[in-house]
C-alpha cells in the first residue's frame, strides 16, 4: 500500500510539474491570432456565434486579410511590426462556392470550433459586458477576448493531451522515465509551436484526441464488451471530427482487437460477438461523427468533402521525404522523434501487441501523409501532420530512457537524461 501511494504521488508530482512548465511559457510564447489552415477552422465559429448562420463568405474575406492587425500577445506584438505574410492558399483559404450547392465551404474539419465555442461564446458576452461599462473591447468576433478564448482552449486542450499521454507513458515505464519523455516532446517537436503560436490550428487538439484514444485501448485490451467498443468508437469519432484524417489512428487497434475476438476458443460465437463489437464501435463513431457528416451534406450536398481540387492522389516519394527530407522532414526537424521510433522498436520486443500497434499506427500515419501532394505541409513549422503522434513519441522516448537508465544503473556506458536531450531540444 505504502508504494502504491508513493507511486501515486510521484505521479501527480510530475503532472504538475508538466503543467507548471507550460504555464511559464505561457506570456511569453502564446499568439492568440488566427493564420493559416486556422481560417478555415475559426470561420465556422464566427459565422455560427456571431452571424447566426453558416455562411463563412465574409468570414473568409475578413481572416484572411487582418492576421496580423488582429494577432495579440508578446508574439503579435512583433508581427504587427514586421513585414511577415503568413501564406494564404487561394483556394482553401479564400474559397469559391461550391458547384452544387453554391454555399462557400470551409474543406477544414468541423470539432475545433466546437470545442472552442464554450470560451469563445464566454468571451462574446464579457466583451458585451466590458462594452457597456465603457470599456474599448471587440464585439465583432474577431481578435481581442475572442482569439484569447480560442488561443487558451487550444492550450488547455494540449495540456491535457499531454497529461494522458503521461498516463500512457507511465504505464509501461516508471514515472521519471514519463515525465522526461514528456517534456523533452513538448519541447523539442513541433507541437510547442502548435500550442502557443499557431493555436487556432487543429494540432494542439489533435495530440488530445490520439492520447485519450490511445491510453483507452490500452486499458481495455482484450475486452470483448460491446459497451468498451462503444467507447472506442466514440473516441474514433473525436479523432475524425476533431481532424477527420486522424481516424487512422484507430486503425491498427480496431484490427488487433477484432483478431483477437476472431481467434477466441469459443466455438462460432466468436463471430457473432466481432459483430457485435463493430456495430457497437460504428454506432459509436457515427454519434460523434454525424456533425461533419452533416456539415459536408450541407456545403457540398453530399456526406463527404469535395475538394476544389485533384487533392488525394499517393505520392510515394513522401514516404521518405515525410521522414528524412529538409522540407519539414520528421527525423531533420524533430531529431528526438527518431529517438522515440528506435524506442518503440524496444517496446516491441517486449510487448508484442502494444508495441506492434504503435509502430503500425505511426506507419499508417506516415503513409496517410503521402495522399496528398504537399506531403511537407505547406507552411508549416515542422512536420505538422504527425503532431497527432505525440503520444506514441512519449512512449517511444520513456521505454528508451528506461534502458539507458538499466544500462547506467548496471554501470555500463550510458547519459543521464538532460545530456541526451538537451541537444535535441536546443
Amino acid at each position: 500500500m505504502r508504494r502504491t501511494l508513493t507511486a501515486d504521488r510521484r505521479a501527480r508530482t510530475a503532472q504538475a510539474t508538466i503543467l507548471l512548465c507550460l504555464l511559464v511559457v505561457a506570456p511569453l510564447l502564446l499568439t492568440p491570432w488566427v493564420h493559416g489552415d486556422g481560417i478555415g477552422y475559426v470561420a465556422y465559429l464566427r459565422s455560427v456565434v456571431i452571424g447566426g448562420d453558416l455562411d463563412l463568405a465574409g468570414e473568409f474575406e475578413y481572416l484572411s486579410t487582418h492576421m496580423q492587425a488582429d494577432a495579440g500577445g508578446l508574439p503579435g506584438r512583433l508581427l504587427r511590426r514586421s513585414e511577415h505574410e503568413s501564406g494564404i492558399h487561394p483556394i482553401y483559404h479564400r474559397p469559391a462556392p461550391d458547384p452544387v450547392t453554391g454555399r462557400v465551404p470551409s474543406n477544414y474539419s468541423i470539432g475545433p470550433a466546437i470545442v472552442w465555442a464554450p470560451a469563445y461564446i464566454a468571451a462574446h458576452a464579457v466583451s458585451h459586458l466590458g462594452r457597456a461599462l465603457g470599456l474599448p473591447l471587440r464585439t465583432d468576433g474577431y481578435g481581442g477576448l475572442y482569439y484569447l478564448a480560442i488561443a487558451l482552449t487550444s492550450l488547455a486542450c494540449g495540456a491535457i493531451g499531454l497529461l494522458l499521454a503521461f498516463r500512457l507513458a507511465s504505464s509501461v515505464v516508471p514515472v521519471r522515465e514519463a515525465l522526461w519523455a514528456t517534456l523533452a516532446i513538448a519541447a523539442a517537436s513541433p507541437l510547442l509551436y502548435y500550442l502557443y503560436m499557431a493555436p487556432s490550428y487543429s494540432h494542439a487538439m489533435t495530440a488530445l484526441t490520439a492520447a485519450g484514444f490511445l491510453l483507452y485501448w490500452v486499458r481495455t485490451q482484450h475486452s470483448r464488451a460491446a459497451g468498451v467498443w462503444f467507447r472506442r468508437g466514440l473516441l474514433a469519432g473525436l479523432l475524425f471530427t476533431v481532424r477527420w484524417n486522424d481516424l487512422v489512428i484507430a486503425v491498427p487497434a480496431f484490427v488487433l482487437e477484432l483478431v483477437r475476438i476472431l481467434r477466441a476458443k469459443d466455438g462460432g460465437r466468436s463471430w457473432g460477438r466481432a459483430a457485435a463489437c463493430v456495430g457497437a464501435a460504428a454506432a459509436g463513431f457515427l454519434l460523434v461523427a454525424a456533425v461533419q457528416l452533416a456539415i459536408w451534406q450541407y456545403f457540398h450536398g453530399r456526406p463527404w468533402v469535395r475538394h476544389p481540387v485533384d487533392y488525394v492522389h499517393f505520392t510515394p516519394e513522401g514516404i521518405w521525404g515525410t521522414l528524412v527530407s529538409a522540407r519539414h522532414g520528421l527525423f531533420v526537424w524533430t531529431p528526438i522523434t527518431l529517438l522515440s521510433v528506435i524506442g518503440l522498436l524496444r517496446l516491441l520486443r517486449r510487448d508484442h501487441a502494444l508495441g506492434g500497434v504503435c509502430l503500425a499506427t505511426f506507419g499508417v500515419m506516415v503513409l496517410s501523409n503521402c495522399t496528398v501532394p504537399d506531403w511537407w505541409g505547406g507552411a508549416a513549422f515542422g512536420m505538422r501532420r504527425l503532431v497527432s503522434a505525440t503520444p506514441l513519441f512519449i512512449l517511444g522516448l520513456g521505454v528508451l530512457l528506461g534502458d539507458i537508465r538499466l544500462a547506467w544503473e548496471r554501470g555500463r556506458e550510458g547519459l543521464a537524461a538532460p545530456r541526451i536531450l538537451a541537444p535535441l531540444v536546443f
